[in-house]
C-alpha cells in the first residue's frame, strides 16, 4: 500500500470511528436522512401521487450544513390541515418572510405546491356561530409575495357554513396579486369558495385573476358558488391550449352550455373533463356542448357528466371520434324518462371506435343488445361496465362470459335492471 492509499485509508477509518455529528455528515447522507421526512399520499379524486414534506423547516434551522446544501426537491410541497394547521401556517408564513431563515436560500423560493385546508371548527361567540378562517387575504397576499417564484400548484379548501356578503374577508382575497406574482402557476384547485357578488369588470377579484393568470394546465372548482358566467368564459380564453384537465363539480346556475362551449372552442388539448351541478340546479350540458367537445377536443381520455340529461343520440354518436377515450361516465343521459334514448347503432359505433375504453357507464334502455356486447370485445382493456335500464332478456346472455367480466345485479335498482361488471381477477 503506497502513501496515498494509506492516507485515504486512514481518513476513511477516522470517519467511521470518530464521533459523528449532524454538522459533520456529508451532503449525500444529509439528503438521504431528510428524505425520510416525506410522506407519499395518493389523491384518488385527482389521480395524482403527492409527496408531502413536513418539519423540514425546523430541521434546517438546527443543521447549518443543511442550509448550505439544501435540496429544493425535499421541500417543494406544503400541506396545512388538521387541528394544528393554523399554527403551522403561521409559522410557515413567518419563515418565508424571515431573510435569516437560511444562509443561502429563502425558504419560499423553492415551494412548488401549497395546499391549505381551512378550519371547519365552529365557535360559539355571544350565542352566534362562526367558522374560524385560516385562508385570509393576508395569507394569500403573503403566498403571492414570498412563494411566487416557483409556485405551480395551489389548492385552497375553504371552510363551509359561513354567512357571506360582499364585505366578507373571503371576498377581499387579492386574486389579482396572486395572478401577477405567480407566473409559473399552472394548477389551481378551489373548494367551497363563494365568490363575492360584484359587477364583472376591473373591480371583480376573481375575474381579474381569470384575465391575468398564467395559462393553467389544470383547473378544479368544487362546490364553488356565484362565479360569474363571464369569468368561466374568460378562464377558457386565458387557459386556451394549455388546459388539459377541467373539473367543475357541484356547479351552480352560472355554469351552462355556453360556458362549456367556450371551453371546448379554446381548449383543444383537454384530456380530462368532469362536470356536475348542485341538486337544486338544472344541468345545462346539452347536445350542442357535446358536439363542440367531440369536434375540437379529440384527445379527451376522461369524460364524466354526472348530471347531463339533455344529451340525445344526435350528439352521443359523435363520441366515436374520440379514439383516446378511456373513461365515459353518463349515468343520467339516454333514459326513458328524458325521451332521448340512444340507438343501437350509435352504441356499437362507440364501442368499436373507442378501443381504449377502461370504464363505461351508460343508460341504454332497449338499445343494449347482444350485438353491443359483441362490439365491446373490441375493447380489451375494459375494466368496469355499468348499464342502467338493461332489458331482463339480456341478463343471462352468454356473451357476458367472453368479456371476462363478473356481473352483479343491483338489488336496489327500481327502474329496469342495473348491471355492474368488474374485471375478474
Amino acid at each position: 500500500m503506497d502513501s496515498t492509499e494509506a492516507i485515504e485509508h486512514q481518513e476513511q477509518h477516522e470517519v467511521r470511528t470518530g464521533p459523528a455529528t449532524i454538522q459533520s455528515l456529508r451532503p449525500t447522507i444529509l439528503r438521504y436522512i431528510f428524505s425520510f421526512l416525506s410522506v407519499q399520499h395518493y389523491d384518488y379524486l385527482n389521480h395524482r401521487t403527492r409527496t408531502i414534506h413536513n418539519h423540514l423547516g425546523p430541521v434546517s434551522l438546527v443543521c447549518q450544513s443543511w442550509n448550505a446544501i439544501a435540496s429544493p426537491l425535499l421541500w417543494q410541497e406544503r400541506t396545512f390541515h388538521g387541528w394544528n394547521a393554523g399554527e403551522q401556517l403561521e409559522t410557515f408564513i413567518q419563515q418565508t418572510e424571515n431573510a435569516d431563515f437560511s444562509s443561502t436560500h429563502e425558504y419560499g423560493d423553492f415551494v412548488k405546491r401549497i395546499e391549505i385546508i381551512d378550519s371547519h371548527d365552529v365557535v360559539d361567540k355571544q350565542n352566534g356561530q362562526f367558522v374560524i378562517n385560516w385562508i385570509t387575504p393576508d395569507v394569500v397576499l403573503a403566498l403571492s409575495e414570498h412563494c411566487s417564484r416557483r409556485l405551480r400548484d395551489l389548492t385552497l379548501v375553504f371552510a363551509t357554513g359561513r354567512q357571506l356578503s360582499n364585505e366578507t374577508e373571503e371576498g377581499l382575497i387579492p386574486w389579482n396579486a396572486l395572478a401577477e406574482a405567480c407566473r409559473r402557476l399552472s394548477m389551481l384547485t378551489l373548494t367551497n369558495y363563494i365568490c363575492p357578488i360584484l359587477p364583472v369588470g376591473n373591480g371583480h377579484p376573481l375575474h381579474i385573476f381569470a384575465t391575468h393568470t398564467n395559462p393553467l394546465t389544470e383547473l378544479v372548482l368544487k362546490r364553488c358558488k356565484n362565479i360569474p358566467s363571464e369569468t368561466f368564459q374568460q378562464l377558457a380564453r386565458t387557459c386556451g391550449k394549455a388546459l388539459t384537465k377541467l373539473v367543475l363539480l357541484d356547479s351552480d346556475d352560472n355554469l351552462g352550455a355556453a360556458e362549456m362551449i367556450e371551453f371546448a372552442k379554446h381548449c383543444p388539448n383537454l384530456r380530462h373533463l368532469n362536470v356536475s351541478w348542485f341538486e337544486s340546479f338544472e344541468p345545462k350540458f346539452n347536445d350542442e356542448a357535446l358536439i363542440e367537445l367531440t369536434t375540437n377536443c379529440l384527445r379527451l381520455e376522461y369524460i364524466s357528466l354526472l348530471d347531463a340529461n339533455q344529451i340525445s343520440d344526435l350528439s352521443f354518436q359523435t363520441l366515436a371520434k374520440l379514439r383516446y377515450l378511456r373513461n365515459l361516465i353518463l349515468p343520467r343521459a339516454g333514459t326513458t324518462e328524458t325521451g332521448m334514448t340512444f340507438r343501437q347503432e350509435s352504441l356499437i359505433a362507440v364501442a368499436k371506435s373507442c378501443r381504449r375504453l377502461e370504464q363505461l357507464h351508460l343508460v341504454a334502455p332497449g338499445a343494449t343488445t347482444s350485438k353491443f356486447f359483441e362490439a365491446l370485445l373490441f375493447c380489451p382493456n375494459l375494466q368496469v361496465l355499468v348499464i342502467v335500464e338493461l332489458s331482463q332478456g339480456l341478463l343471462m346472455d352468454q356473451r357476458f362470459k367472453s368479456l371476462g367480466l363478473a356481473k352483479y345485479v343491483d338489488p336496489e335498482s327500481t327502474e329496469g335492471y342495473k348491471l355492474v361488471w368488474h374485471k375478474k381477477t
